[in-house]
């Protein structure tokens, strides 16, 4: 009897061991995560995506580094689809990119459309979403 509770109470603490170690484990992560990890991502913005601002003077940009400024643009949209001029890109601050806005912006509708690449040579690009509103 007594050779029936302890190899009873050694498989419940292995038993408890193994769970403790497999929980102790970190979640497992899928490859797409571990290789995106290591590329440039947007933050951040000004105008901040689907958000409702007043005429923005400049856009900036803040990415995880800093992009490749060459081979960096940024481009505007208003209603429409119409092109809006921005001024040069320029490098920002805490691995940030600016370009100022030529002109005051009517309301409605923009989209900033980004490409730049991080130092790895990986291309990136997105599109941020905003609005102007009226006076």
């Amino acid at each position: 009897m007594m050779r029936i509770v302890r190899t009873m109470t050694v498989m419940a603490a292995a038993g408890m061991m193994a769970g403790a170690v497999v929980a102790a484990r970190p979640a497992p992560v899928r490859a797409e995560t571990r290789v995106a990890a290591f590329h440039l991502h947007l933050l951040r913005s000004t105008p901040a995506a689907d958000s409702t601002v007043a005429s923005p003077a400049m856009v900036q940009l803040w990415f995880t580094e800093s992009p490749q400024l060459a081979v960096t643009s940024v481009r505007m949209t208003g209603p429409h689809a119409r092109a809006v001029r921005l001024g040069r890109v320029r490098a920002g601050a805490e691995h940030s990119v600016t370009a100022n806005v030529q002109g005051h912006l009517a309301p409605g509708r923009y989209t900033i459309s980004w490409r730049t690449m991080s130092r790895d040579g990986h291309p990136m690009h997105g599109t941020i979403p905003f609005t102007v509103a009226a006076r």
